[in-house]
């Protein structure tokens, strides 16, 4: 069901919640503990998600864009995971949440072991691996804990609710046997207005 009840904590309230964290202009910390409450509180109930951004492709997970900051603080989406679907290996440049509002997904998590003096090399490391249930939470804090992988290892599709804190157009794509780093470009798909669904 996508039918939100009356008094119940819907999108509008989380999107305020943010709002008033993001006005006392606090420490990405912070941040990343007031927004990290508020998804808790939202993936508890999924009735707040209409049915259109729930739809997702067989062949790539689907990004859904929310809602979008008018200031360019803060962009909110909900993603769609076919079994099997998943992320490469990727960073973000920005703080972020991730909530899960139905099933399960996996995080795989790295650390950089060189200096990032070449934009086009990289070392890493993975340094843990977590399986994150319906109502969990995850969260990036640069510089050093956001670069991650995620997917749909289950048998059962996933939807799961993702807040940055800038409008997400573009990450560094990382190719941990190569060391190969590389800019990707990212959109949204909208069944309302035909865009392609695209990665990450």
């Amino acid at each position: 069901m996508s039918t939100a009840t009356p008094n119940a904590f819907g999108l509008k309230d989380y999107v305020a919640a943010i709002e008033q964290v993001l006005d006392k202009r606090p420490a990405n910390r912070v941040i990343i503990r007031e927004v990290s409450k508020a998804t808790k509180e939202l993936c508890s109930d999924d009735r707040w998600l209409e049915e259109r951004f729930r739809l997702g492709e067989p062949d790539r997970y689907t990004r859904h864009l929310l809602h979008r900051d008018p200031k360019n603080r803060f962009i909110v989406l909900s993603l769609v995971w076919q079994p099997g679907q998943i992320t490469p290996i990727h960073d973000h440049a920005c703080w972020g949440v991730m909530g899960i509002v139905d099933n399960t997904l996996e995080e795989i998590c790295y650390d950089r072991l060189d200096d990032g003096s070449r934009p086009d090399f990289c070392e890493l490391e993975q340094t843990r691996g977590t399986d994150v249930g319906k109502g969990g939470v995850a969260y990036l804090l640069p510089p050093f804990e956001e670069i991650h992988r995620i997917g749909n290892t289950s048998d059962k599709p996933t939807i799961s609710l993702h807040v940055y804190g800038r409008d997400l157009d573009e990450i560094n794509v990382f190719d941990q046997a190569s060391g190969k780093v590389s800019a990707m470009r990212i959109k949204y798909y909208s069944p309302d207005i035909g865009d392609t669904p695209f990665v990450i």
